[in-house]
């Protein structure tokens, strides 16, 4: 009751509201200032606790010297100089050393010493405040109201300090600023009805001093400066930490070089998506964009310029699809695109194409021109699925049917390539185990002179029998086997087998084996050749590698060295499948070729068909006129084997001659021969 009673009427309530009102602020920003204690480490973190406890003593001040203004004693008063600055020095003082300990990691420290510490210097920069205050009257002091606010006060601030440890680095600070405030203004208070002037006799009551007003005004607005360099501090660093917030977020959800999102950007967009279907039945389509013969214009043109092709195609990319879908880069030179709102199969297919073709065009970047070449996948939800996951898997299939079977591209996704990917998965299991366990057979295709008809040698012809799906063709277990990095491996021992059965061979017979476009980039396949041939005993000259026009394409260096060194040792080499890939004239001027095959896509249409007749022609005078000689395979009939040796082709290869047959039949068969010869 004293309490109130001293309030209403002893004071100005008006002032009371305004030191009420400054106690909150100067609470708030302390709160929000201490806050970033817990954030930071070493010297900030002593800077961040020594500007809080700045803060808040300031407010402590503030409070009291506001509310003294509104204090009516009934007598003159002034203020004693060195007790109030002496005040104010306790109140930053002490709250600087409770507030350090509070930012300790021992919770009960925290919050029973360094709360307490903080109580007990709101109480004594109270009570010094007090001890400053000059009145011309007799001081007494109600012992019980002096211990009832020491009490409050250290209970109170060690409520403070337990509810910022508990919320931390939130924004809710609410209820700490307010038991902060509560426990300088009920300390204040509750002293201050401890607090009784008797005026001595012949004093004039109410003669309040002038010069206590202007230096309790001057001391309140010492300590309104320095809260609100404070909340400016807490104002300037939080924008400051919102603009470096921002800018964190971006560079951790974009692409650094093509700016566009990243593969996490995309992951969380997907999610949302997804929830979005579920719950408002918003559809979309998903395409996975995988760049074709990107590598190649790395390793020609150099990295500089492929990341400036990268940085095209994002942008082409964000003008090729709609307005509002999201283009994300999700991996080295993998583009992803998710449509909003995409609803048909129609529009799925326009858009996928209109990637594609986008994609297609020519980059001109520094005068030199690359040409890239796009394959998408697309799946649409919820037709083909609802979560990310399934989505994902989905459009990953279609992305891998499309780059090995469709002429357009891309593709949307369709049940049916589920099996097609399990057999793949089944597949890469087999050829992995049939690697370890050798598994693998070679057949044997013989050549015949064109002019003679006798044998000439014979190609080495990579098969294999899986236990559980018998015969896999050639085509579809070695591209395989190249992704899965084995086909090196399994190249070498080919060669190894395929030169030990050469060397029981009739010396005038050659043999040629087939060298894929993965083995031909390994350095260390001329020493692979050479180590094939000393331990077979077959000389180098017998020796022909039949390379592809792929292979050729992108690594003309590496390239060049392998052959030319395979050249020096007096290997052959020979061009295979001529026609039916870039077909650059300058690959035969340019790299050390020794033999033209006609693939037999043409052999297999002649005589009848003008177009093949003409190319096979042409070949055949090409290689005369370079001084190469020229090999027809596929031949099935007469006619063909005919028109072949009509035009100047130097050895035949085809069925008619004879079909793939394994290493006993082969050397029999040349054994056989040499007999008749001899005969």
């Amino acid at each position: 009751m004293r309490v109130l009673t001293c309030l209403y009427h002893e004071h100005n309530l008006w002032i009371v509201v305004l030191a009420a009102v400054m106690c909150l602020v100067g609470s708030l920003t302390s709160v929000k200032l201490f806050q970033r204690t817990f954030s930071e480490s070493g010297a900030p973190r002593y800077q961040w606790c020594f500007l809080s406890a700045f803060t808040a003593g300031s407010a402590i001040w503030a409070t009291h010297f506001i509310a003294m203004l509104g204090y009516r004693p009934g007598v003159p008063v002034t203020l004693d100089g060195t007790l109030t600055v002496l005040s104010a020095l306790i109140a930053v003082g002490g709250t600087a050393v409770g507030l350090l300990i509070a930012s300790s990691r021992n919770r009960f420290i925290a919050v029973i010493t360094g709360g307490g510490i903080i109580g007990l210097s709101i109480a004594s920069m109270h009570y010094v405040g007090m001890f400053a205050y000059r009145v011309d009257g007799i001081v007494r002091w109600l012992p019980e109201y002096v211990v009832a606010s020491l009490f409050l006060a250290v209970i109170l601030s060690s409520l403070v300090i337990d509810q910022v440890r508990k919320i931390g680095m939130s924004k809710n600070i609410g209820l700490p600023s307010g038991l902060f405030a509560a426990a300088i203004v009920t300390l204040h208070f509750t002293g201050m009805a401890a607090f009784t002037v008797i005026p001595l006799p012949g004093v004039q009551g109410g003669a309040d001093s002038k010069a206590f007003t202007e230096l309790a005004a001057v001391v309140a607005m010492i300590a309104l400066m320095i809260i609100g360099a404070g909340i400016s501090t807490h104002l300037v660093d939080r924008r400051t930490r919102t603009k470096s917030q921002e800018q964190l977020q971006y560079i951790a959800l974009h692409d650094a070089l093509t700016e566009v999102p990243n593969r996490r950007a995309f992951s969380e967009a997907l999610k949302v998506e997804c929830k979005k279907l579920d719950n408002h039945g918003r559809p979309f389509a998903l395409l996975m964009i995988d760049l074709d013969r990107f590598k190649p214009i790395n390793d020609t043109l150099g990295h500089p310029i492929g990341d400036i092709v990268l940085q095209k195609v994002a942008w082409r990319l964000r003008h090729a699809v709609r307005r509002g879908d999201m283009v994300a880069r999700i991996g080295g030179d993998e583009f992803a695109v998710i449509a909003y709102g995409l609803i048909s199969e129609e529009e799925a297919h326009a858009l996928a194409g209109r990637v594609v073709e986008i994609l297609s065009r020519p980059f001109i970047i520094q005068g030199q021109v690359a040409e890239l070449g796009a394959s998408v996948g697309v799946s649409l939800a919820p037709n083909h699925g609802n979560d990310p996951e399934t989505l994902v898997q989905y459009t990953d299939i279609a992305l891998y049917t499309a780059k090995r079977t469709d002429e357009r591209g891309y593709r949307l996704f369709e049940p049916s390539m589920q099996e097609m990917i399990q057999r793949r998965r089944f597949l890469e299991a087999d050829i992995r185990r049939a690697c370890m366990r050798e598994d693998f057979k070679i057949a044997y295709q013989p050549t015949i002179d064109s002019a003679t008809g006798a044998f000439t040698g014979a190609e080495a012809l990579l098969r294999w029998t899986c236990p559980d799906r018998g015969e896999v063709e050639p085509s579809e277990f070695i591209p395989i086997a190249e992704e899965l990095g084995l086909i090196s491996r399994i190249g070498a021992g080919v060669l190894k087998q395929a030169c030990l059965d050469a060397a029981s061979w009739p010396k005038h017979l050659d043999l040629a084996v087939n060298i894929s476009p993965v083995q031909l980039l390994d350095p260390r396949l001329p020493q692979t050749v050479m180590q094939a041939l000393e331990v077979s005993g077959l000389p180098a000259t017998r020796l022909e590698l039949e390379i592809t026009e792929t292979a050729l394409l992108g690594n003309d260096e590496i390239v060049m060295r392998t052959l030319t060194k395979l050249r020096e040792y007096g290997i052959r080499i020979s061009l295979d499948d001529f026609g039916t890939g870039y077909s650059s004239l300058s690959y035969l001027h340019r790299f050390p070729i020794t033999r033209i095959k006609i693939d037999k896509s043409f052999v297999q249409r002649l005589p009848t068909d003008v177009g093949s007749a003409s190319i096979v022609r042409a070949i055949a005078q090409l290689g005369e006129s370079l001084q190469m000689k020229i090999t027809a395979e596929g031949i099935e009939t007469d006619e063909q084997m005919a028109f072949i040796t009509e035009h100047g082709c130097n050895d035949l290869q085809g069925f008619l001659i004879s079909r793939p047959i394994n290493a006993s039949k082969i050397g029999d068969l040349f054994h056989r021969e040499k007999s008749k010869a001899a005969a």
